[in-house]
């Protein structure tokens, strides 16, 4: 039988049936079908695409995150780069995973990331409450975390972003009581490869030096009290740090950042103060920098922190989103 083309909307109530006849027996097998109550039974390979949001979190409207123990020689002490996995739940209660590191030693004195304060039913622009990254800041100046978000640091179809096929965004919300308590909290894209405990210490320092990745754009408070970019192409050996001419927020205010890529590999930045999680009117800062990752670079999105005192206090991630489109064809 040729081709046939409905225009209109196909109705049959026993069931649709995809079959293959053998040409030599006649033999029908089934390969996909459709019952008379709608279920669909499929006998090859069903192919599906990723989904355009790869990771979405909110204090307020998902189930709290789990976190693997943190040890490593002993119960709840880490050395500087160990590595621990995070498990976030969406507001459908979709599952995203995060890779992470410790940036700095943790100690037994350390606070594992875990929801914190009092959860309202919505948030306001001076919420004190969220999932608490802060770590062992408690006990020692210049730690923190970098975490890999929907994956691992070395991409795949779950987070990796081919520059010259995908674009997206990566999105996210911090607050804290005190900002002059870190010196590096914010959100980048940069070029797959393991952790390496090195990078977050030079955004800490928000000053030009190795960056350690090879290529990577990082936007947010950096150096205790601006909010900075900093980038370095194709292992350069000495970063670029450029002051968007912005400070901090005023202890206790919300800071929401955006980081757009193109599928060109352009990286353009986005911030608003002082406003509702995942709200408010993001606008490019006052000073910016022209950013480009290469063609056929695969890049993975992650956030990070760093104390600047050995009393720093709580540093709470209201919400966190990314975005990557196409999707990634795969089998399921």
């Amino acid at each position: 039988m040729a081709t046939t083309t409905f225009k209109g909307t196909v109705r049959a109530e026993g069931g649709l049936q995809q079959i293959t006849t053998n040409s030599s027996t006649g033999a029908e097998t089934t390969n996909t079908s459709i019952d008379a109550s709608g279920n669909l039974s499929v006998g090859g390979t069903l192919t599906r695409l990723t989904p355009q949001t790869i990771f979405n979190y909110n204090y307020i409207t998902c189930s709290a995150p789990i976190v693997t123990s943190l040890g490593n020689s002993g119960d709840g002490v880490m050395a500087t780069e160990d590595k621990f996995g995070l498990l976030f739940f969406g507001p459908n209660n979709e599952m995203y995973p995060a890779t992470a590191i410790s940036i700095g030693a943790y100690t037994a004195a350390g606070k594992t990331p875990q929801l914190d304060g009092t959860v309202p039913a919505t948030d306001t622009a001076t919420t004190q409450a969220g999932f608490d990254i802060q770590m062992d800041t408690e006990s020692a100046a210049a730690t923190g975390l970098e975490m890999v978000l929907a994956g691992g640091p070395m991409g795949g179809n779950n987070n990796g972003f081919t520059i010259g096929t995908h674009s997206g965004s990566i999105e996210a919300t911090f607050n804290t009581p005190d900002w002059t308590d870190y010196d590096a909290c914010g959100i980048g894209f940069r070029k797959v490869e393991d952790f390496n405990d090195g990078h977050v210490p030079i955004l800490d320092g928000a000053a030009a030096g190795d960056g350690i990745y090879t290529d990577f754009a990082a936007f947010g408070a950096m150096g205790d009290t601006n909010i900075e970019i900093m980038t370095d192409l194709n292992n350069s050996g000495t970063s670029t740090s450029t002051d968007c001419g912005a400070s901090v927020p005023v202890d206790g205010q919300n800071l929401r950042l955006k980081i757009n890529l193109s599928a060109a590999g352009v990286v353009t930045y986005q911030l608003v103060v002082n406003a509702v999680a995942g709200a408010g009117t993001l606008a490019a800062p006052a000073t910016t920098a022209a950013f480009t990752f290469d063609d056929g670079d695969v890049v993975v999105p992650y956030l990070f922190s760093s104390s600047d005192t050995a009393a720093a206090d709580v540093l709470w991630l209201k919400d966190v989103t990314v975005t990557r489109t196409p999707g990634i064809s795969y089998a399921n």
